[in-house]
C-alpha cells in the first residue's frame, strides 16, 4: 500500500521540482517587477523587450496609443495586457481577466493589488530609482532606469532583469 501512496507522492513532487527549475518564465504582466515598471512608464508606439538576468529574451510589450501595453512571451504568444485608467493601471491576464490593479497615489507611490483587492505589493520612487516592497513592506527589489533601458535588482543588489525599448516616444525622465 506504501508503493502506491508513494509513487504519486514521489511523482508530484519530481514535476513540481521540473516546474520550480524552469528559466523560461514568460512575460505575464505584474508577476514581476520588471513588468509593473513597464506597464507603469508606457513608452507611446514602442517596443520594450525583457530579458532576464542572463540576457535571453523572456519576453516583449509593445504599447499601442498611450494606455494599453500587449505583453508577449518569447514565442510571441500574448501573455495579457495593461491599460491605465485614469491614476489605475489594470493588469489583465491572455483571457482578459483582471489579475491586478495598481493605484498611483501622491505620484510617488502606487500600491499592487491583486484581483481581490487585497495589498501585494508597492512602489515608491526616490530620485530616478523604484523600490518594491511586498505587503510586510520589505524591499523586494529595486528598478534603475537610465535612457531607453532599465535594470530590476534583487534585495540584495543582484541583476534580476533588463528590459529596454526602441522606438517610440520616451517617458519623460522623473523629477527630482
Amino acid at each position: 500500500m506504501k508503493q502506491i501512496i508513494l509513487a504519486p507522492l514521489s511523482l508530484a513532487v519530481t514535476t513540481g521540482l521540473l516546474f520550480a527549475a524552469d528559466t523560461n518564465k514568460t512575460a505575464v504582466p505584474g508577476t514581476d517587477d520588471l513588468s509593473r515598471y513597464v506597464a507603469a512608464k508606457p513608452t507611446t508606439g514602442g517596443q520594450t523587450t525583457l530579458r532576464d538576468a542572463s540576457g535571453r529574451i523572456s519576453g516583449t510589450a509593445s504599447t499601442a496609443g498611450s494606455r494599453t501595453t500587449t505583453f508577449r512571451d518569447s514565442g510571441g504568444r500574448t501573455t495579457g495586457s495593461a491599460t491605465i485608467q485614469g491614476n489605475q493601471t489594470v493588469f489583465r491576464d491572455a483571457s482578459g481577466r483582471t489579475v491586478w490593479t495598481a493605484t498611483a497615489s501622491g505620484g510617488q507611490t502606487i500600491t499592487y493589488r491583486d484581483a481581490a483587492g487585497r495589498t501585494q505589493r508597492t512602489a515608491s520612487q526616490s530620485g530616478s530609482s523604484i523600490t518594491f516592497r511586498d505587503a510586510a513592506g520589505r524591499t523586494t527589489s529595486t528598478v534603475q532606469p537610465s535612457g531607453s533601458s532599465a535594470t530590476a535588482r534583487d534585495a540584495g543588489g543582484r541583476a534580476i532583469g533588463i528590459a529596454s525599448t526602441t522606438g517610440g516616444k520616451q517617458p519623460a525622465a522623473a523629477k527630482r
